[in-house]
């Protein structure tokens, strides 16, 4: 059973512990140890393999071009045998990264009568591309928060279509269907290989939803809702297209252009005159966001080993089509890095900032910390506000059960009979922190002080990139609390 308890607050000391921070920033700036040999290598002519037939197997639906992008070689390429392994290591990583297929192994085999000639095979388990899910979500922000009351009523129910490789050309069509609680339908359509180099690619996405009840505020570092059951409270209806450009392996941009209209009944504005510019209950704006990846993990739905690095840059309200002053530019950035210590030793960690640019800054548009990825393990409870933010992450892992694949003799279909798994012991000490200027800690505590949360967990890696984590945080109110999380930690 998932569950979640409460905070109890049995220490009100707020006194920031030296070794968390010590910890961190040992974490945070570590040396890859190969870096500091000093020892003489020994030069050596290299030698050179030639790629003879690439075949692959298992395939079924996905394209044989699609497969090729990820492929660091090709036939009749000349590899330096030094360099080899990694190729191959890193190939089927590409591949798996892909998420087009449960299982990638690859054979090679020496060309007969050409020692220097290597064929190679790639054998594939595709997954189940497509998902007609029966959807049963929160209201709330997470599972954490919507445990506290366990409300039933509070649950959205509909249905999901996900085809992520449409055509077998890894196209992504989605369709959603949601009532209950909120209502929403949405459409998207992502086409990652427009030309024939697959570096370019384009996505068109529409989406509609209305809710009874919306958070309005935050007081007591607590999201503050409105709920009218007669009438809605919040309607959207948003409609943008993307641009795409992939040119390496590891590297993509990609170009945003959102035009969102929203309505919110009058209420909200007698409640917090701040929720939106001018008491404007109809806004409607164009946004505009670049965001850069730089994408080297091994994994990327549980990476052990690699880095990763993001640039994101949005400004809401560029002058056109809207009825408001809104002149918002946000900038954020992280960079994560995965290393192997040891054996099944491995050490995360993850840094986070957000910048934030306007002179009028409506409270819908003034979150910091506390959703999704970004908060502080011990504070899933809580939301800080403001203008500027920083996170940093870090985690040490030990596997405990090394990946083992599990066959199930009583489903006949191979993309789920044959699954894989892996579990992970750790420790975690995260450290945030939110810059918001004129608050005098009487509405919030948590802005404008250091935070720092630590902790155990027991994490669950499994096929179809799920991840299941149980950690036990503790805060520096000395609150505690046992944890569901279903995303990597960092």
């Amino acid at each position: 059973m998932l569950f979640s308890l409460r905070y109890l607050r049995v220490n009100p000391a707020n006194n920031f512990p030296f070794s968390t921070l010590l910890l961190s920033f040992i974490i945070a700036f570590s040396i890859n140890a190969d870096a500091l040999s000093n020892e003489p290598q020994e030069t050596q002519e290299a030698s050179y393999i030639t790629v003879g037939t690439i075949s692959l197997v298992g395939n079924k639906i996905t394209q044989p071009g699609i497969i090729y992008r990820e492929i660091l070689f090709r036939s009749n390429d000349s590899i330096s045998s030094d360099n080899w392994s990694e190729f191959l290591i890193q190939s089927r990583q590409n591949l798996l990264n892909t998420s087009l297929f449960n299982f990638v192994e690859i054979e090679t085999s020496v060309r007969e009568g050409n020692a220097n000639i290597i064929d190679i095979t790639f054998r594939f388990v595709e997954r189940w591309y497509i998902w007609p899910i029966p959807v049963v979500e929160l209201a709330d922000r997470n599972f954490n928060e919507w445990w506290e009351s366990r409300d039933f009523s509070r649950l959205n129910y509909g249905i999901f279509l996900n085809h992520n490789n449409f055509r077998g050309r890894r196209e992504l069509l989605q369709a959603l269907v949601l009532a209950g609680y909120s209502q929403a339908f949405a459409l998207n359509y992502l086409k990652p290989n427009l030309n024939k180099a697959q570096t370019l690619g384009f996505g068109l996405g529409f989406s509609f939803s209305r809710r009874h009840e919306l958070a309005y505020a935050t007081s007591n570092d607590l999201l503050v809702y409105f709920d009218d059951p007669r009438k809605y409270t919040m309607r959207d209806f948003i409609v943008n297209g993307s641009l795409f450009f992939r040119p390496q392996i590891h590297q993509s941009h990609s170009l945003l252009l959102q035009f969102s209209q929203f309505h919110f009944t009058d209420t909200i504005y007698s409640l917090n005159p701040d929720f939106y510019i001018n008491n404007n209950t109809s806004p409607r704006f164009l946004s505009l966001v670049y965001e850069f990846r730089s994408d080297h993990r091994n994994l990327k739905y549980y990476p052990t080993s690699g880095y990763y690095y993001d640039l994101v840059v949005s400004k809401h309200g560029l002058g056109i089509l809207q009825n408001s002053k809104l002149n918002v530019l946000n900038v954020s950035s992280s960079y994560k890095r995965y290393l192997p210590l040891h054996e099944r030793w491995y050490l995360l960690t993850g840094a986070t900032a957000k910048l934030s640019f306007s002179s009028e800054q409506p409270y819908f548009m003034s979150r910091s910390l506390g959703y999704m990825y970004d908060f502080v393990r011990g504070y899933e409870y809580y939301v800080v506000d403001g203008t500027h933010a920083g996170l940093l992450k870090t985690n040490l892992k030990y596997q405990i059960l090394k990946p083992v694949v599990i066959q199930l003799p009583f489903i006949r279909s191979e993309k789920f009979s044959k699954l894989h798994l892996s579990l992970f012991l750790g420790i975690h000490s995260d450290i945030g922190f939110v810059y918001e200027p004129g608050n005098d800690n009487s509405a919030n505590q948590l802005p404008n002080r250091l935070l720092w949360g630590n902790g155990v967990g027991f994490d669950v890696v499994t096929y179809y990139d799920r991840v299941m984590r149980m950690e036990y945080s503790v805060n520096h109110f000395g609150e505690y609390g046992f944890f569901v999380h279903f995303l990597a930690p960092i």
